[in-house]
C-alpha cells in the first residue's frame, strides 16, 4: 500500500494531498499547473516536501518527523516522463536496459530479462533503433520497457499519451490496462483528458490549485463525472 501525506510550498499555492493506494491505477485528475507532476515527484524522490510523509509497503521513502529522504535510485519506483527522457546515442534495447545496475540475482543475472519486457511491450523488432527513428507512440512503450526493467513497486507515468494521436492512444490506454493487469503494482497517473480518466482510473484524485477537490474509486463500471 502506498501512503502519501505532502504539503509543499509553490510559487502560486501550496500543494496539499492526503491519499492511499493499494493496488489499481489511480488517476490525478485536473489542469495543467495543478500540482500533479510535483506529487508524482515528490513519491519518485525528484522533489522534497516541506512537510508529510511518503510510505510504500511499510518502507518510508521520506519523514518529515524522521528527517528520512530516501534517495531516488533506492526507492524502487518507475517514472514515465511526458517527454519520454530517451537517450538518443542509444539503442531501443540500451535505452531499455539503462538504469538496471542494481537488478541482479545471487548469481549475477539480471532477474527480468530485456527480451521478455520488450516482447510484451511489442517493441522486440526495434531493439536495435535509435530513438529518431521512433513514432511517438513506439518512443512511449520503450520508456515504459525502461521502467518496468527496474523492477518497481510502483510505476508513476505523467500524462503518457499527451502528445500522441488518437490511434495511438487508445492502442496504448488498453495496453496500460493490461500492464498493470499483469504487473499487480499500483500505477499513478496523471491526466487532464476526462477520456484517459474514465477509462484507466480504479480511483481518481481531483486537482485544482494544489488541493484535491473530489477523490472518487470507482465501484461500478460507469464514467467519474
Amino acid at each position: 500500500m502506498l501512503e502519501v501525506t505532502v504539503k509543499k510550498v509553490l510559487t502560486d499555492f501550496t500543494l496539499e494531498v492526503d491519499f492511499t493506494i493499494s493496488d489499481g491505477i489511480l488517476v490525478l485528475f485536473g489542469p495543467s499547473g495543478a500540482g500533479k507532476t510535483t506529487v508524482l515527484q515528490s513519491i519518485a524522490g525528484l522533489s522534497i516536501p516541506d512537510y508529510g510523509l511518503i510510505k510504500l509497503n511499510n518502507r518510508i521513502f521520506f519523514s518529515a518527523a524522521q528527517v528520512i529522504n530516501v534517495p531516488a535510485r533506492l526507492r524502487r519506483v518507475g517514472y514515465v516522463f511526458q517527454e519520454y527522457a530517451l537517450f538518443p546515442h542509444m539503442t531501443v534495447k540500451q535505452n531499455a536496459m539503462y538504469g538496471i545496475k542494481g537488478c541482479k540475482d545471487m548469481d549475477g543475472r539480471y532477474k527480468l530479462s530485456v527480451l521478455d519486457v520488450m516482447e510484451m511491450l511489442k517493441i522486440t523488432h526495434l531493439q536495435d533503433r535509435y530513438p529518431v527513428s521512433l513514432s511517438g507512440g513506439e518512443k512511449q512503450r520503450v520508456a515504459l520497457a525502461r521502467a518496468l526493467m527496474t523492477e518497481p513497486d510502483l510505476l508513476l507515468l505523467d500524462e503518457p499519451l499527451a502528445a500522441l494521436d488518437d490511434k495511438t492512444r487508445r492502442q496504448l490506454r488498453g495496453e496500460l490496462k493490461e500492464l498493470q493487469r499483469r504487473w499487480q503494482i499500483p500505477f499513478i497517473i496523471v491526466t487532464h483528458d476526462r477520456t484517459e480518466l474514465n477509462y484507466l482510473a480504479d480511483a481518481a484524485l481531483f486537482l485544482r490549485n494544489g488541493k484535491p477537490y473530489r477523490v472518487l474509486n470507482r465501484n461500478k463500471e460507469q464514467p467519474y463525472d
